[in-house]
């Protein structure tokens, strides 16, 4: 048995130093969950067989976008809930968001609908990404821009550039320039996806980050580390060196074998 073959919990250099964390990779061939702890990749597996087009997590919760339906973790794995097909889902501080056939929902046990959006591509808190532009949830008053690929926070990725928003003015500044695919931000660290690589936002200025993978990134989530996958299915994770067992902090990686990867998330 190799060194990788060997769970997190198992390693002295795991040790008691950091909680493990499952992180859940979504992709064309179903949910891959991943076991990582103080900046070490363990064991990984399939949970889910299915055409994943989007994943969130939140407070212990994960949900899946699926061409079938939205699915949700239980104790017994992955189950439908009967929304049907979806493209995007999120969690705002209510609960499970999702959409699909030009229709956005919550769930609460049931699914109630909000309103009509097409082509929905990502859902974040108090956004919604989509073909035609950012919208605010509940309302889903449009916030302008177009072909919306991902928004976090007052962020919004989109073919032209990576967008802020201005609250107070109520419009979008561009803060970088080029088609974005994704970005991440839980109000302390701010990532952004470009054609050309992974940025991260530190002391105001957008520095590219020193990746060991050089597949596109597709998404990033944090948890206690940030975490990222490629389009490939590359797995990366993000500690800071007092954090990890042999004091050598930045990213680290490891190939899952998955194709068609569309997004990663931690509950």
């Amino acid at each position: 048995m190799s060194d990788d073959d060997i769970a997190l919990s198992e390693k002295r250099m795991y040790g008691a130093k950091r909680p493990e964390t499952h992180a859940y990779v979504a992709s064309g061939l179903g949910v891959t969950r991943v076991e990582t702890a103080g900046g070490q990749i363990g064991r990984f597996s399939l949970s889910e067989r299915c055409n994943a087009r989007d994943v969130a997590g939140a407070s212990s919760e994960v949900a899946v976008a699926t061409d079938e339906d939205v699915l949700v973790l239980t104790d017994d794995g992955f189950v439908p809930t009967g929304f049907g097909p979806a493209t995007a889902v999120g969690y705002d501080g209510d609960g499970l968001l999702a959409a699909g056939d030009g229709h956005v929902a919550r769930y609460d046990g049931e699914w109630r609908d909000i309103g009509a959006v097409a082509d929905v591509r990502a859902i974040d808190g108090d956004r919604l990404a989509a073909a035609e532009g950012v919208y605010a949830l509940p309302s889903l008053d449009r916030l302008s821009l177009v072909d919306v690929a991902d928004v976090a926070g007052d962020y919004a990725a989109t073919e032209s550039g990576l967008y802020h928003y201005e609250g107070e003015s109520g419009e979008w500044t561009e803060v970088r320039s080029g088609h974005h695919l994704a970005v991440a931000s839980d109000g302390e660290r701010v990532h952004a996806a470009a054609a050309d690589g992974l940025y991260e936002l530190a002391k105001g200025a957008w520095e590219p980050c020193s990746l060991p993978a050089t597949e596109r990134v597709v998404d990033v989530t944090y948890g206690d580390d940030t975490y990222a996958i490629t389009e490939n299915g590359t797995f990366l994770v993000a500690t800071a060196a007092e954090a990890t067992a042999d004091g050598q902090g930045g990213w680290r990686q490891r190939s899952l074998g998955v194709p068609d990867v569309v997004g990663v998330a931690v509950a």
